[in-house]
């Protein structure tokens, strides 16, 4: 379907963009106060990446993730995950 790709793109910015909005800032705070020996940054940086990897892969099988958790058969397509 053509507009899978439209509502992916959203879903794609909306979760691109929200961190620099809500949250930024207080990761901003936390780390300046982190005395981790990997410094004060790092850490931060690869959390986010990490939690912003497995959302965006959250995002791409969300019609899978949802057959798989139980929405009607009549809403199913086919099942199209690895």
């Amino acid at each position: 379907m053509v507009t899978a790709g439209v509502q992916f793109g959203w879903a794609l910015q909306l979760s691109l963009l929200t961190p620099y909005i809500q949250v930024l800032p207080c990761v901003r705070i936390w780390s300046d106060k982190c005395s981790s020996k990997y410094g004060r940054r790092r850490p931060f940086i690869l959390a986010g990446s990490l939690m912003i990897s497995v959302a965006v892969t959250i995002i791409g099988f969300s019609a899978d993730i949802g057959y798989l958790l139980g929405d009607a058969d009549e809403d199913h397509r086919n099942f199209k995950g690895t």
